[in-house]
């Protein structure tokens, strides 16, 4: 099993949205983790107060509003859904971009399959409410996962009858 070696610069891309979306998929477990042990009041008392100054200045400030109404939804029903759901999430990202990286075979269709269900996801929430973030992120997987299809292609064919039988076993 041999690292991921960019040889173009479309290679070098990809290899670079891999590593954005490890490192993203790292902060939604530390995210997770935070959740997990930090009350749901607490979250909401720190985000009231970081977004005070904000709102002081500007009391239609939209962000401000966002991140303080998302924190209102927050409650312990649901804090164990987004627990489990980060920490899935992030499971599936940090397989799939580590194991493109270790150019592991059966990884690509997994990551295209799971990714791909994640996108679905996401243009579901550009229908029910859209926002210019959620179409740039998923127009950046929808890149990623052309990316991933492209060199799963390049993957199967550069394979040796010597390393499929060694795959088998």
């Amino acid at each position: 099993m041999s690292w991921y070696h960019p040889s173009s610069l479309f290679d070098k891309v990809f290899e670079a949205g891999l590593l954005i979306k490890g490192v993203t998929a790292l902060g939604e477990f530390l995210s997770g983790l935070l959740l997990f042990f930090v009350s749901p009041a607490s979250i909401h008392r720190f985000l009231t107060f970081i977004t005070q100054q904000r709102l002081s200045e500007n009391p239609h400030d939209k962000f401000a509003h966002f991140v303080l109404h998302s924190a209102d939804s927050l409650n312990v029903s649901n804090k164990g859904f987004l627990v489990l759901y980060l920490w899935v999430l992030a499971a599936v990202k940090l397989i799939a971009v580590i194991g493109i990286l270790k150019n592991v075979l059966w990884v690509y269709p997994f990551a295209l399959i799971t990714l791909g269900l994640l996108s679905v996801v996401e243009i579901y929430g550009i229908f029910t409410r859209s926002s210019i973030g959620l179409i740039v992120l998923t127009v950046f997987d929808i890149f990623i996962l052309f990316m991933i299809w492209r060199e799963y292609a390049k993957a199967k064919t550069n394979l040796t009858p010597s390393h499929s039988n060694s795959a088998k076993d």
